[in-house]
């Protein structure tokens, strides 16, 4: 039974139980490259590995806006179900493309806080002591707000 490249590589990779992920895209538009162009041309074969590959990386490293997020899964959903698989509808809420905080106040407004970033300010004092004292913390880097959100509970 001949189930095709993109078909076989879907089985695979439930079985093996590949996340969603920049390598899970590359071997589906590699499988894809390889069934559009058959099993003996290699030159077709590396020329659409390198490009997906480059594709790959190229999306991994730019930067999106949360509607290119959102359209972007939608884009993917569609072309799954083009290719008759089914899979569920994705719901997207609002808090599903929050920008990153640039402030201790907005970072304990995401997390539920309501005075003005003092409990933030309090968890990265003792996180990162090398901080000049007085000194403003804005704009919050990524490792910043990744340990004030491992180190300070949400509030309902």
């Amino acid at each position: 039974m001949n189930l095709g490249m993109v078909a076989a590589t879907w089985k695979s990779v439930e079985a093996v139980g590949i996340p969603d992920s920049p390598v899970r895209r590359m071997l589906f538009d590699l499988a894809d490259r390889f069934q559009n162009h058959g099993p003996n041309d290699d030159i077709a074969l590396l020329s659409g590995a390198f490009t997906a590959l480059m594709d790959v990386l190229q999306e991994h490293h730019a930067d999106k806006t949360p509607l290119q997020v959102q359209a972007e899964a939608r884009r993917t959903t569609r072309d799954l179900r083009a290719r008759g698989i089914n899979i569920p509808d994705i719901v997207f809420r609002h808090t599903d493309f929050e920008l990153p905080p640039q402030t201790p106040n907005e970072l304990a407004v995401q997390l539920g806080y309501v005075d003005g970033g003092r409990a933030v300010r309090r968890v990265l004092r003792s996180g990162f002591p090398e901080h000049e004292k007085h000194a403003r913390w804005e704009p919050l880097t990524d490792a910043q707000v990744h340990y004030v959100r491992a180190h300070l509970p949400a509030r309902p």
